[in-house]
Protein backbone atom coordinates (compact mmCIF):
# COMPACT_ATOMS: atom_id res chain seq x y z
CA UNK A 1 0.00 0.00 0.00
CA UNK A 2 2.28 2.39 -1.61
CA UNK A 3 0.19 4.94 -3.02
CA UNK A 4 -2.05 7.45 -1.09
CA UNK A 5 -5.32 6.46 -1.20
CA UNK A 6 -7.67 8.18 -3.58
CA UNK A 7 -10.60 6.40 -4.06
CA UNK A 8 -10.49 5.80 -7.88
CA UNK A 9 -12.56 2.79 -9.01
CA UNK A 10 -9.68 1.37 -11.46
CA UNK A 11 -11.58 -1.45 -11.13
CA UNK A 12 -14.58 0.26 -13.22
CA UNK A 13 -14.96 -2.29 -15.77
CA UNK A 14 -15.66 -4.55 -12.80
CA UNK A 15 -17.89 -3.07 -10.25
CA UNK A 16 -20.04 -1.15 -13.00
CA UNK A 17 -21.61 -5.02 -13.97
CA UNK A 18 -22.83 -4.87 -10.33
CA UNK A 19 -26.38 -5.26 -10.33
CA UNK A 20 -28.46 -1.69 -8.47
CA UNK A 21 -30.22 -3.48 -6.26
CA UNK A 22 -27.98 -5.81 -3.84
CA UNK A 23 -31.71 -7.14 -2.45
CA UNK A 24 -32.97 -7.65 -5.63
CA UNK A 25 -31.02 -11.07 -6.28
CA UNK A 26 -30.81 -10.48 -10.10
CA UNK A 27 -26.38 -10.38 -10.02
CA UNK A 28 -25.69 -12.19 -13.48
CA UNK A 29 -22.71 -13.27 -12.19
CA UNK A 30 -20.21 -12.91 -9.24
CA UNK A 31 -19.77 -8.98 -10.04
CA UNK A 32 -16.06 -9.17 -10.73
CA UNK A 33 -14.36 -11.52 -13.37
CA UNK A 34 -12.16 -15.00 -11.27
CA UNK A 35 -9.57 -12.79 -12.49
CA UNK A 36 -9.27 -10.26 -9.94
CA UNK A 37 -8.94 -13.04 -6.86
CA UNK A 38 -6.18 -14.23 -8.84
CA UNK A 39 -4.07 -11.56 -8.96
CA UNK A 40 -3.01 -9.27 -5.61
CA UNK A 41 -3.33 -6.19 -7.03
CA UNK A 42 -6.63 -6.51 -8.55
CA UNK A 43 -7.60 -7.46 -5.06
CA UNK A 44 -6.11 -4.25 -3.36
CA UNK A 45 -7.68 -2.19 -6.08
CA UNK A 46 -11.09 -3.48 -5.23
CA UNK A 47 -10.65 -2.91 -1.86
CA UNK A 48 -10.26 0.92 -2.75
CA UNK A 49 -13.13 0.90 -4.86
CA UNK A 50 -15.23 0.14 -1.80
CA UNK A 51 -14.35 3.61 -0.07
CA UNK A 52 -16.71 5.10 -3.03
CA UNK A 53 -19.40 3.36 -0.57
CA UNK A 54 -19.25 5.83 2.36
CA UNK A 55 -21.03 9.13 1.66
CA UNK A 56 -18.70 11.98 1.74
CA UNK A 57 -20.16 15.91 1.83
CA UNK A 58 -18.34 17.02 -1.52
CA UNK A 59 -21.83 16.59 -3.69
CA UNK A 60 -23.13 19.29 -6.21
CA UNK A 61 -26.06 19.22 -3.28
CA UNK A 62 -24.16 18.96 0.36
CA UNK A 63 -26.47 18.06 3.18
CA UNK A 64 -26.85 21.65 4.67
CA UNK A 65 -29.60 22.56 1.91
CA UNK A 66 -32.05 20.08 3.57
CA UNK A 67 -31.71 21.54 7.06
CA UNK A 68 -32.06 24.82 8.10
CA UNK A 69 -28.41 25.79 7.59
CA UNK A 70 -28.86 26.38 3.46
CA UNK A 71 -30.83 27.11 0.67
CA UNK A 72 -30.11 25.77 -2.81
CA UNK A 73 -33.38 26.36 -4.49
CA UNK A 74 -35.12 22.43 -3.59
CA UNK A 75 -38.17 21.44 -2.79
CA UNK A 76 -37.24 19.17 0.31
CA UNK A 77 -38.20 20.70 3.11
CA UNK A 78 -41.18 21.90 1.28
CA UNK A 79 -42.12 18.28 1.98
CA UNK A 80 -42.76 17.42 -1.59
CA UNK A 81 -40.27 13.99 -1.60
CA UNK A 82 -41.52 10.84 -1.44
CA UNK A 83 -41.18 6.87 -2.23
CA UNK A 84 -42.09 8.04 -5.66
CA UNK A 85 -39.74 10.79 -5.99
CA UNK A 86 -36.71 10.06 -3.49
CA UNK A 87 -34.66 8.29 -5.78
CA UNK A 88 -33.82 11.98 -7.21
CA UNK A 89 -32.50 12.62 -4.11
CA UNK A 90 -29.52 10.07 -4.40
CA UNK A 91 -27.47 8.99 -7.11
CA UNK A 92 -24.50 10.88 -8.48
CA UNK A 93 -25.80 14.26 -6.81
CA UNK A 94 -26.00 13.61 -3.13
CA UNK A 95 -26.43 11.08 -1.01
CA UNK A 96 -29.86 11.68 0.85
CA UNK A 97 -31.16 8.33 -0.87
CA UNK A 98 -28.95 5.99 0.08
CA UNK A 99 -30.88 2.73 0.01
CA UNK A 100 -30.19 1.32 -3.21
CA UNK A 101 -26.19 2.52 -3.48
CA UNK A 102 -25.72 1.36 0.20
CA UNK A 103 -26.96 -2.55 0.07
CA UNK A 104 -24.48 -2.10 -3.91
CA UNK A 105 -21.75 -1.56 -1.89
CA UNK A 106 -22.87 -4.22 0.84
CA UNK A 107 -22.58 -6.90 -1.59
CA UNK A 108 -19.55 -5.84 -2.86
CA UNK A 109 -17.94 -5.96 0.42
CA UNK A 110 -19.51 -9.57 1.12
CA UNK A 111 -18.47 -11.12 -2.22
CA UNK A 112 -15.13 -9.77 -0.85
CA UNK A 113 -15.34 -11.25 2.21
CA UNK A 114 -16.06 -14.68 0.85
CA UNK A 115 -13.41 -14.81 -2.00
CA UNK A 116 -10.09 -13.44 -0.16
CA UNK A 117 -9.05 -16.70 1.48
CA UNK A 118 -9.15 -18.22 -1.61
CA UNK A 119 -7.08 -15.21 -3.37
CA UNK A 120 -4.11 -14.49 -4.75
CA UNK A 121 -3.25 -12.10 -1.68
CA UNK A 122 -0.94 -13.60 0.56
CA UNK A 123 -1.71 -14.82 4.07
CA UNK A 124 -0.16 -12.30 5.77
CA UNK A 125 -1.46 -9.52 4.18
CA UNK A 126 -5.22 -10.75 4.46
CA UNK A 127 -6.30 -9.73 7.74
CA UNK A 128 -5.74 -5.81 7.14
CA UNK A 129 -7.26 -6.18 3.89
CA UNK A 130 -10.34 -8.00 5.92
CA UNK A 131 -10.37 -5.27 8.36
CA UNK A 132 -10.59 -2.23 5.67
CA UNK A 133 -13.63 -4.43 4.31
CA UNK A 134 -15.29 -4.84 7.71
CA UNK A 135 -14.93 -1.20 8.57
CA UNK A 136 -16.39 0.39 5.55
CA UNK A 137 -19.13 -1.83 5.62
CA UNK A 138 -19.87 -1.11 9.18
CA UNK A 139 -20.02 2.60 7.99
CA UNK A 140 -22.45 1.91 5.31
CA UNK A 141 -25.02 0.04 7.71
CA UNK A 142 -24.35 3.14 10.02
CA UNK A 143 -25.48 5.23 7.11
CA UNK A 144 -28.20 3.28 6.37
CA UNK A 145 -29.51 2.98 10.13
CA UNK A 146 -29.63 6.93 10.55
CA UNK A 147 -31.62 7.18 7.08
CA UNK A 148 -34.07 4.31 7.50
CA UNK A 149 -33.81 3.26 11.05
CA UNK A 150 -33.36 -1.14 11.17
CA UNK A 151 -32.67 -2.49 8.25
CA UNK A 152 -31.92 -5.70 6.62
CA UNK A 153 -28.92 -7.40 7.75
CA UNK A 154 -27.72 -9.19 4.68
CA UNK A 155 -24.18 -10.99 5.14
CA UNK A 156 -24.52 -13.88 2.64
CA UNK A 157 -23.72 -13.70 -1.71
CA UNK A 158 -26.46 -14.38 -3.54
CA UNK A 159 -26.95 -15.90 -7.07
CA UNK A 160 -29.68 -15.74 -9.75
CA UNK A 161 -32.35 -18.41 -8.66
CA UNK A 162 -32.00 -18.47 -5.32
CA UNK A 163 -35.18 -18.08 -3.57
CA UNK A 164 -34.83 -15.60 -0.41
CA UNK A 165 -36.33 -12.59 1.20
CA UNK A 166 -35.31 -9.81 3.97
CA UNK A 167 -36.97 -8.40 6.47
CA UNK A 168 -35.51 -5.54 8.37
CA UNK A 169 -34.03 -5.79 11.95
CA UNK A 170 -34.71 -3.77 14.67
CA UNK A 171 -32.23 -0.45 15.41
CA UNK A 172 -30.39 -1.90 17.97
CA UNK A 173 -29.76 -5.20 16.61
CA UNK A 174 -27.70 -3.44 13.34
CA UNK A 175 -26.10 -1.76 15.93
CA UNK A 176 -24.86 -4.75 17.48
CA UNK A 177 -23.86 -6.04 14.30
CA UNK A 178 -22.13 -2.68 13.36
CA UNK A 179 -20.05 -2.76 16.78
CA UNK A 180 -19.20 -6.58 16.12
CA UNK A 181 -17.73 -6.05 12.57
CA UNK A 182 -15.79 -2.79 14.45
CA UNK A 183 -14.50 -4.90 16.89
CA UNK A 184 -13.40 -7.46 14.52
CA UNK A 185 -11.88 -5.48 12.67
CA UNK A 186 -9.98 -3.09 15.30
CA UNK A 187 -7.27 -5.47 16.09
CA UNK A 188 -6.20 -5.81 12.50
CA UNK A 189 -5.78 -1.88 11.36
CA UNK A 190 -2.91 -0.05 12.28
CA UNK A 191 -3.75 2.94 15.51
CA UNK A 192 -3.73 5.75 12.53
CA UNK A 193 -1.80 7.37 10.11
CA UNK A 194 0.26 10.55 10.32
CA UNK A 195 0.02 13.71 8.72
CA UNK A 196 1.66 13.34 5.08
CA UNK A 197 1.16 9.39 5.58
CA UNK A 198 0.71 7.73 1.74
CA UNK A 199 -1.91 5.61 3.16
CA UNK A 200 -3.72 8.40 5.14
CA UNK A 201 -7.60 8.11 4.22
CA UNK A 202 -7.75 4.47 4.75
CA UNK A 203 -9.44 2.87 7.72
CA UNK A 204 -7.42 3.07 11.51
CA UNK A 205 -8.51 1.39 14.73
CA UNK A 206 -9.26 4.97 15.49
CA UNK A 207 -11.54 5.45 13.06
CA UNK A 208 -13.58 2.63 14.03
CA UNK A 209 -13.27 4.23 17.51
CA UNK A 210 -14.34 7.24 16.49
CA UNK A 211 -17.19 5.69 14.22
CA UNK A 212 -18.49 3.91 17.72
CA UNK A 213 -18.61 7.25 19.28
CA UNK A 214 -21.16 8.94 16.57
CA UNK A 215 -23.18 5.29 16.42
CA UNK A 216 -23.61 4.62 20.15
CA UNK A 217 -24.70 9.04 20.75
CA UNK A 218 -27.08 8.32 17.61
CA UNK A 219 -28.82 5.16 19.51
CA UNK A 220 -28.64 6.91 22.80
CA UNK A 221 -30.76 9.83 21.52
CA UNK A 222 -34.23 10.19 21.88
CA UNK A 223 -35.64 8.97 18.59
CA UNK A 224 -34.08 5.73 18.92
CA UNK A 225 -33.80 5.35 22.33
CA UNK A 226 -37.42 4.85 23.00
CA UNK A 227 -37.02 3.53 26.32
CA UNK A 228 -34.43 5.75 27.58
CA UNK A 229 -31.97 3.22 28.15
CA UNK A 230 -29.42 4.89 30.20
CA UNK A 231 -27.08 2.56 29.89
CA UNK A 232 -27.05 3.58 26.09
CA UNK A 233 -25.70 6.93 26.92
CA UNK A 234 -23.00 5.00 29.19
CA UNK A 235 -21.56 3.81 26.12
CA UNK A 236 -22.25 7.00 23.86
CA UNK A 237 -20.09 8.53 27.38
CA UNK A 238 -17.08 5.78 26.91
CA UNK A 239 -16.75 5.26 23.45
CA UNK A 240 -15.86 9.00 23.35
CA UNK A 241 -13.64 9.47 26.18
CA UNK A 242 -11.81 6.44 24.67
CA UNK A 243 -11.08 8.02 21.79
CA UNK A 244 -10.29 11.17 23.76
CA UNK A 245 -8.10 9.76 25.94
CA UNK A 246 -5.43 8.43 22.64
CA UNK A 247 -4.23 11.88 23.14
CA UNK A 248 -3.51 11.78 19.57
CA UNK A 249 -4.98 14.58 18.29
CA UNK A 250 -5.76 17.99 18.99
CA UNK A 251 -7.82 20.90 17.70
CA UNK A 252 -5.90 23.12 15.30
CA UNK A 253 -4.93 26.64 16.03
CA UNK A 254 -7.64 27.97 13.56
CA UNK A 255 -11.20 26.96 12.54
CA UNK A 256 -10.91 28.14 9.42
CA UNK A 257 -8.17 26.25 8.26
CA UNK A 258 -8.81 22.95 9.93
CA UNK A 259 -10.96 22.02 6.39
CA UNK A 260 -8.35 23.21 3.84
CA UNK A 261 -5.37 20.40 4.43
CA UNK A 262 -4.76 17.03 6.44
CA UNK A 263 -3.93 18.24 9.73
CA UNK A 264 -4.04 16.75 13.57
CA UNK A 265 -7.32 17.72 14.47
CA UNK A 266 -8.73 14.79 11.95
CA UNK A 267 -9.37 11.37 12.83
CA UNK A 268 -10.56 10.08 9.53
CA UNK A 269 -11.18 11.53 6.24
CA UNK A 270 -11.55 11.00 2.39
CA UNK A 271 -8.60 12.13 0.48
CA UNK A 272 -8.43 14.14 -2.68
CA UNK A 273 -6.52 15.59 -5.13
CA UNK A 274 -6.23 18.23 -8.11
CA UNK A 275 -6.97 15.18 -10.62
CA UNK A 276 -9.48 13.07 -8.70
CA UNK A 277 -10.62 16.11 -6.81
CA UNK A 278 -14.09 17.67 -6.07
CA UNK A 279 -16.15 20.88 -7.43
CA UNK A 280 -16.58 22.47 -3.88
CA UNK A 281 -15.14 26.18 -4.55
CA UNK A 282 -16.90 26.49 -7.98
CA UNK A 283 -20.28 25.07 -6.40
CA UNK A 284 -20.12 27.41 -3.48
CA UNK A 285 -18.59 30.57 -4.48
CA UNK A 286 -21.19 32.90 -5.94
CA UNK A 287 -21.57 34.04 -9.34
CA UNK A 288 -22.48 37.53 -8.86
CA UNK A 289 -21.06 40.25 -10.50
CA UNK A 290 -18.75 38.04 -13.26
CA UNK A 291 -15.63 38.38 -11.16
CA UNK A 292 -16.17 35.22 -9.52
CA UNK A 293 -17.78 32.67 -11.85
CA UNK A 294 -19.29 29.93 -9.59
CA UNK A 295 -22.74 28.21 -8.84
CA UNK A 296 -23.22 29.75 -5.25
CA UNK A 297 -27.07 29.54 -5.43
CA UNK A 298 -26.63 25.71 -4.30
CA UNK A 299 -25.94 25.71 -1.27
CA UNK A 300 -25.92 29.41 0.23
CA UNK A 301 -26.12 30.24 4.22
CA UNK A 302 -29.32 31.06 5.79
CA UNK A 303 -30.47 33.68 7.71
CA UNK A 304 -31.36 31.41 10.40
CA UNK A 305 -28.08 29.99 10.59
CA UNK A 306 -26.53 33.35 10.56
CA UNK A 307 -28.80 34.72 13.60
CA UNK A 308 -27.26 31.90 15.52
CA UNK A 309 -23.74 32.89 15.49
CA UNK A 310 -23.27 34.73 18.97
CA UNK A 311 -21.71 37.92 19.35
CA UNK A 312 -18.34 38.15 20.62
CA UNK A 313 -19.71 38.62 24.40
CA UNK A 314 -21.56 35.21 24.14
CA UNK A 315 -24.54 36.93 23.62
CA UNK A 316 -26.98 35.92 20.37
CA UNK A 317 -27.92 39.00 18.24
CA UNK A 318 -31.90 38.12 18.52
CA UNK A 319 -34.15 36.90 21.38
CA UNK A 320 -36.67 33.95 21.19
CA UNK A 321 -39.72 36.61 20.50
CA UNK A 322 -37.31 37.61 17.62
CA UNK A 323 -36.51 41.23 18.84
CA UNK A 324 -33.01 42.58 19.25
CA UNK A 325 -31.17 41.27 22.45
CA UNK A 326 -29.91 44.05 24.18
CA UNK A 327 -27.38 42.48 26.21
CA UNK A 328 -25.59 41.20 22.55
CA UNK A 329 -24.71 45.13 21.34
CA UNK A 330 -25.91 43.89 18.00
CA UNK A 331 -27.34 46.35 15.04
CA UNK A 332 -29.03 45.10 12.83
CA UNK A 333 -28.14 47.89 10.13
CA UNK A 334 -24.33 46.58 10.93
CA UNK A 335 -24.99 42.99 11.34
CA UNK A 336 -21.58 41.52 10.87
CA UNK A 337 -19.72 43.11 13.64
CA UNK A 338 -18.48 41.46 16.63
CA UNK A 339 -19.64 37.93 16.04
CA UNK A 340 -18.04 34.53 16.65
CA UNK A 341 -15.56 33.89 15.02
CA UNK A 342 -16.41 30.75 13.34
CA UNK A 343 -19.29 32.85 11.36
CA UNK A 344 -16.03 34.83 9.83
CA UNK A 345 -14.68 31.00 8.66
CA UNK A 346 -18.10 29.74 7.60
CA UNK A 347 -20.00 32.70 5.43
CA UNK A 348 -19.17 35.29 2.70
CA UNK A 349 -20.92 38.35 3.66
CA UNK A 350 -21.49 41.44 2.45
CA UNK A 351 -18.77 43.51 2.83
CA UNK A 352 -16.32 40.14 3.79
CA UNK A 353 -12.67 40.20 1.78
CA UNK A 354 -12.80 37.15 -0.39
CA UNK A 355 -10.86 36.88 -3.29
CA UNK A 356 -10.21 40.48 -3.52
CA UNK A 357 -8.27 39.84 -6.87
CA UNK A 358 -11.07 38.66 -8.49
CA UNK A 359 -12.66 42.17 -7.72
CA UNK A 360 -13.85 44.00 -10.61
CA UNK A 361 -12.16 46.72 -11.37
CA UNK A 362 -14.84 49.02 -11.36
CA UNK A 363 -15.89 47.81 -7.96
CA UNK A 364 -12.60 47.88 -6.20
CA UNK A 365 -14.16 47.75 -2.82
CA UNK A 366 -16.23 44.45 -2.67
CA UNK A 367 -19.46 45.16 -1.84
CA UNK A 368 -22.49 42.32 -2.84
CA UNK A 369 -24.98 45.02 -2.56
CA UNK A 370 -27.10 46.59 -5.47
CA UNK A 371 -29.67 49.09 -6.20
CA UNK A 372 -33.42 47.78 -7.06
CA UNK A 373 -33.06 45.96 -10.60
CA UNK A 374 -28.84 45.82 -10.38
CA UNK A 375 -27.33 43.62 -12.53
CA UNK A 376 -24.91 40.28 -12.42
CA UNK A 377 -21.74 39.53 -14.67
CA UNK A 378 -24.49 37.90 -17.49
CA UNK A 379 -26.47 41.39 -17.31
CA UNK A 380 -29.02 39.59 -15.13
CA UNK A 381 -30.99 41.25 -12.36
CA UNK A 382 -29.80 40.06 -9.06
CA UNK A 383 -32.60 41.55 -6.96
CA UNK A 384 -36.14 42.98 -8.28
CA UNK A 385 -38.87 44.67 -7.07
CA UNK A 386 -39.70 47.23 -4.61
CA UNK A 387 -37.40 47.45 -1.21
CA UNK A 388 -39.02 45.10 1.28
CA UNK A 389 -41.76 44.48 -1.40
CA UNK A 390 -41.30 41.07 -3.92
CA UNK A 391 -37.21 41.29 -4.22
CA UNK A 392 -36.53 38.08 -5.13
CA UNK A 393 -32.86 36.76 -7.25
CA UNK A 394 -33.79 36.04 -10.64
CA UNK A 395 -30.04 33.99 -11.87
CA UNK A 396 -29.87 30.47 -9.87
CA UNK A 397 -26.24 31.03 -9.90
CA UNK A 398 -26.41 33.58 -7.36
CA UNK A 399 -27.25 33.15 -3.40
CA UNK A 400 -30.91 34.16 -2.66
CA UNK A 401 -30.11 34.01 0.51
CA UNK A 402 -27.21 37.53 0.07
CA UNK A 403 -24.57 34.91 1.75
CA UNK A 404 -21.80 32.30 0.44
CA UNK A 405 -20.52 29.15 1.74
CA UNK A 406 -16.83 30.17 2.71
CA UNK A 407 -16.31 26.73 5.18
CA UNK A 408 -13.71 24.13 2.94
CA UNK A 409 -12.79 27.28 0.36
CA UNK A 410 -9.08 27.20 -0.43
CA UNK A 411 -9.23 30.99 -1.85
CA UNK A 412 -5.45 30.30 -3.54
CA UNK A 413 -7.40 27.80 -5.66
CA UNK A 414 -8.79 29.23 -9.07
CA UNK A 415 -12.62 28.99 -8.98
CA UNK A 416 -13.37 27.22 -12.09
CA UNK A 417 -15.68 24.06 -12.84
CA UNK A 418 -12.55 22.78 -15.26
CA UNK A 419 -9.93 23.41 -12.56
CA UNK A 420 -9.81 19.20 -12.26
CA UNK A 421 -10.80 18.93 -8.70
CA UNK A 422 -10.24 20.43 -5.34
CA UNK A 423 -7.73 18.76 -2.79
CA UNK A 424 -9.53 19.56 0.59
CA UNK A 425 -10.33 17.01 2.66
CA UNK A 426 -13.82 15.33 3.49
CA UNK A 427 -13.93 14.99 7.10
CA UNK A 428 -15.73 12.38 8.77
CA UNK A 429 -14.52 12.60 12.05
CA UNK A 430 -12.49 14.75 13.82
CA UNK A 431 -11.60 15.81 17.39
CA UNK A 432 -14.10 18.61 17.99
CA UNK A 433 -17.20 16.21 17.01
CA UNK A 434 -15.73 14.01 19.34
CA UNK A 435 -15.73 16.69 22.83
CA UNK A 436 -19.61 17.54 21.95
CA UNK A 437 -20.21 13.55 21.38
CA UNK A 438 -19.15 13.28 24.75
CA UNK A 439 -20.24 16.41 26.42
CA UNK A 440 -23.32 15.14 25.15
CA UNK A 441 -23.43 12.26 26.81
CA UNK A 442 -21.75 13.27 30.41
CA UNK A 443 -24.82 16.00 29.95
CA UNK A 444 -27.39 12.91 29.76
CA UNK A 445 -25.69 11.00 32.39
CA UNK A 446 -26.11 14.16 35.05
CA UNK A 447 -22.71 15.40 34.87
CA UNK A 448 -23.28 18.93 33.51
CA UNK A 449 -19.84 20.13 35.06
CA UNK A 450 -18.02 17.55 32.72
CA UNK A 451 -20.28 18.52 29.66
CA UNK A 452 -19.38 22.48 30.04
CA UNK A 453 -15.68 21.96 30.18
CA UNK A 454 -16.06 20.19 27.34
CA UNK A 455 -17.85 22.31 25.03
CA UNK A 456 -15.62 25.30 26.37
CA UNK A 457 -12.80 23.20 25.09
CA UNK A 458 -14.50 24.29 21.66
CA UNK A 459 -15.49 27.68 22.29
CA UNK A 460 -11.76 28.19 23.45
CA UNK A 461 -9.97 27.51 20.27
CA UNK A 462 -12.05 30.42 18.77
CA UNK A 463 -11.95 32.72 21.50
CA UNK A 464 -15.47 32.82 22.46
CA UNK A 465 -16.18 32.89 26.55
CA UNK A 466 -17.43 30.45 28.69
CA UNK A 467 -20.58 28.95 28.87
CA UNK A 468 -21.36 30.25 32.38
CA UNK A 469 -21.30 28.12 35.61
CA UNK A 470 -25.35 29.43 35.90
CA UNK A 471 -26.45 28.01 32.82
CA UNK A 472 -27.40 24.35 33.65
CA UNK A 473 -30.22 22.01 32.77
CA UNK A 474 -32.49 22.70 29.96
CA UNK A 475 -30.60 25.46 28.74
CA UNK A 476 -27.42 23.96 28.81
CA UNK A 477 -28.99 21.37 26.98
CA UNK A 478 -29.84 23.79 24.50
CA UNK A 479 -26.24 25.51 24.40
CA UNK A 480 -24.78 22.26 24.16
CA UNK A 481 -26.94 21.74 20.83
CA UNK A 482 -26.42 24.80 19.73
CA UNK A 483 -22.36 24.58 20.07
CA UNK A 484 -23.17 21.74 17.27
CA UNK A 485 -24.79 23.89 14.98
CA UNK A 486 -22.08 26.46 15.11
CA UNK A 487 -19.31 24.38 15.44
CA UNK A 488 -20.12 21.24 13.08
CA UNK A 489 -22.08 23.70 10.23
CA UNK A 490 -21.75 22.37 7.10
CA UNK A 491 -20.37 19.31 8.13
CA UNK A 492 -23.51 16.66 7.82
CA UNK A 493 -24.55 17.06 11.05
CA UNK A 494 -27.27 18.65 11.11
CA UNK A 495 -29.60 16.61 9.17
CA UNK A 496 -29.33 13.75 11.45
CA UNK A 497 -29.01 15.62 14.83
CA UNK A 498 -32.08 17.94 14.44
CA UNK A 499 -34.17 14.29 14.15
CA UNK A 500 -32.42 12.24 17.07
CA UNK A 501 -33.22 14.75 19.08
CA UNK A 502 -36.70 15.15 18.03
CA UNK A 503 -36.40 18.85 18.02
CA UNK A 504 -37.05 18.54 14.06
CA UNK A 505 -41.00 19.49 13.90
CA UNK A 506 -40.18 22.51 15.53
CA UNK A 507 -36.82 23.48 13.28
CA UNK A 508 -38.11 22.65 10.03
CA UNK A 509 -40.78 24.28 10.30
CA UNK A 510 -39.72 27.45 10.35
CA UNK A 511 -39.62 29.65 7.34
CA UNK A 512 -36.04 29.98 5.79
CA UNK A 513 -35.20 33.06 5.62
CA UNK A 514 -32.40 35.23 3.62
CA UNK A 515 -31.45 39.04 3.83
CA UNK A 516 -31.78 41.42 1.37
CA UNK A 517 -29.69 44.48 0.65
CA UNK A 518 -29.72 47.64 -1.15
CA UNK A 519 -27.92 50.59 -1.79
CA UNK A 520 -29.94 53.99 -0.87
CA UNK A 521 -28.83 57.08 -2.77
CA UNK A 522 -27.02 58.37 -0.57
CA UNK A 523 -25.07 55.13 -0.66
CA UNK A 524 -25.47 53.61 3.18
CA UNK A 525 -26.58 50.22 2.85
CA UNK A 526 -30.16 49.01 4.00
CA UNK A 527 -30.39 45.15 5.71
CA UNK A 528 -33.90 43.86 5.11
CA UNK A 529 -33.38 40.50 6.90
CA UNK A 530 -35.96 38.19 7.92
CA UNK A 531 -36.74 37.50 4.25
CA UNK A 532 -39.10 35.20 3.19
CA UNK A 533 -37.14 32.63 1.03
CA UNK A 534 -39.25 28.81 2.09
CA UNK A 535 -41.81 27.88 3.89
CA UNK A 536 -40.67 24.74 5.14
CA UNK A 537 -43.80 22.28 6.68
CA UNK A 538 -43.15 18.78 8.65
CA UNK A 539 -44.64 15.64 9.16
CA UNK A 540 -43.54 12.73 11.80
CA UNK A 541 -42.91 10.53 8.87
CA UNK A 542 -40.32 12.77 7.67
CA UNK A 543 -38.17 11.37 10.99
CA UNK A 544 -36.80 8.64 8.67
CA UNK A 545 -36.36 8.56 4.68
CA UNK A 546 -38.98 6.55 2.50
CA UNK A 547 -37.19 3.65 0.88
CA UNK A 548 -38.01 3.75 -3.07
CA UNK A 549 -41.24 2.49 -4.50
CA UNK A 550 -39.63 0.80 -6.99
CA UNK A 551 -37.32 -1.34 -4.21
CA UNK A 552 -40.65 -2.14 -2.43
CA UNK A 553 -42.76 -3.15 -5.44
CA UNK A 554 -39.61 -5.82 -5.77
CA UNK A 555 -41.37 -7.45 -3.46
CA UNK A 556 -38.06 -8.43 -1.42
CA UNK A 557 -40.03 -8.65 1.60
CA UNK A 558 -38.36 -5.48 3.85
CA UNK A 559 -41.32 -3.45 4.18
CA UNK A 560 -41.58 0.74 3.88
CA UNK A 561 -39.88 3.48 6.47
CA UNK A 562 -42.11 3.57 9.38
CA UNK A 563 -45.05 6.26 8.50
CA UNK A 564 -44.96 5.78 4.62
CA UNK A 565 -47.26 3.82 2.83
Amino acid sequence: MKTKLLYIIVLSTFLVSCDKDYLDITPKDRIVSDAVWSDANLVELYVNGLYQGIPHGFERHMWAKYTDEAYGDNTWLTGTWNPDNISGFGQNSNWIDYYERGYQYIRQANVFLSEIEGSAVDAASQPELIAQVRFIRAFIYSNLIWRYGGVPIVEGVFSLGDETTFSRSTYDEVVDYIVADLDAAMPNLPDMYAVGDANLGRATQHAAMALKSRLYLYAASDLANTTADVTKWELARDAAKAVIDLNAYSLEADYGSTFLQENNEQIFVRTFNTTTGHLVTFLNTNHTYGGWGGWGGRNAPSQNLVEDYEMTNGELPYLDDGSVNPASGYDPQNPYVDRDPRFYATVIYQGDEFRPELRPASDPAYDVSQEASGLDGDGNPIVTGTVGIDCYKVNGDNSRTSYSMKKFIDQSLPISRSNGGYPQPWIFFRLAEIYLNYAEAQFELGEQDIARQYVNMVRARVGMPDIPLAVVDAELEDRIRHERRIELAYEGHRFFDVRRWKIAPDVESKDLRGVDIFKMPDNSLLYVDKVLIERPVWDDKFYYIPIPRSEINKDTGVTQSPGWD
